[in-house]
């Protein structure tokens, strides 16, 4: 009995060996795949230009800066600059005389710290989010680079720029009081890559619960990069917005009552 077995493994064992001396191997050849991650993509960016006009990671920055992402701003939906602030602390609002956005850091106003791209804008309006990439927050004095401030901080809108990558982007917002809203971003690239455009727009129509009160909103957003070399970039920008609007300012009181 244990002759038969034997016998019998030793067959099964030269079938399998012959069986896999058949089979052959092909190599393939390698490949690489090499990608590079945005580290200012997602919920948490690493990296930050307000504190130092140059793009630098936050661990390196000395002072306070909070950042709203675009991801945050498309996931809560956010259409102003109220909106988007209201993720960051230390921040609260008031009503700007109904013509304008009114930021308050850290107890300072900061209708004069306003700035995009780093360059101050400190006109009296509202901002529009549609050519917004991130929001940066820089909180305490900043006059070091951005000249008189309060001693609260900055808020610094980082716009969309022509990108490597194409951009097709298309939204639509409806909600109550008769709100629409429809948004685009659109970015290609020449041939060669070295002229790269990039086009962002909005309309939005609303009204609210008390007559009379409306807003009319158009926003416009072209901007070239021309690239003659990896190191060196030139970009152009422009942007349009009208905004027209009566703004709710809520209605008057008489001793204590509405």
């Amino acid at each position: 009995m244990n002759t038969k077995l034997c016998t019998l493994s030793a067959l099964l064992a030269l079938a399998f060996d012959s069986y896999a001396q058949q089979v052959q191997t092909n190599a393939l050849p390698e490949v690489t795949v090499k990608a590079t991650a945005d580290d200012n993509s997602g919920y948490r960016p690493k990296n930050s230009s307000a504190a130092t006009k140059i793009d630098v990671p936050l661990r390196d920055v000395p002072q306070t800066v909070n950042t709203v992402t675009k991801q945050v701003m498309r996931d809560q939906n956010a259409l102003s600059l109220q909106d988007a602030l209201q993720n960051v602390a230390g921040l609260s609002f008031s009503l700007g005389d109904a013509q304008r956005d009114q930021v308050i850091i850290r107890g300072f106003s900061a209708i004069t710290d306003q700035f995009i791209d780093g360059v101050r804008d400190d006109a009296l309006y509202f901002r529009d989010l549609s050519n917004v990439e991130r929001v940066e927050v820089l909180k305490g004095p900043a006059s070091v680079l951005y000249g008189r401030g309060s001693a609260g901080g900055i808020v610094n809108r980082v716009t969309k720029k022509p990108s490597d990558d194409p951009v097709s982007e298309i939204g639509l917002t409806v909600g109550s009081e008769g709100q629409k809203r429809s948004e685009f971003d659109v970015g290609r690239n020449s041939a060669a890559g070295t002229l790269l455009f990039r086009l962002t727009g909005a309309v939005e129509d609303s009204s609210s619960f008390r007559n009379q009160y409306f807003l009319e909103r158009q926003a416009l957003s072209p901007s070239l990069t021309y690239k003659p070399d990896a190191q060196t970039s030139f970009t152009a920008q422009f942007n349009y917005l009208h905004d027209r609007r009566l703004a709710d300012q809520g209605i008057p009181s008489y001793r204590g009552r509405p």
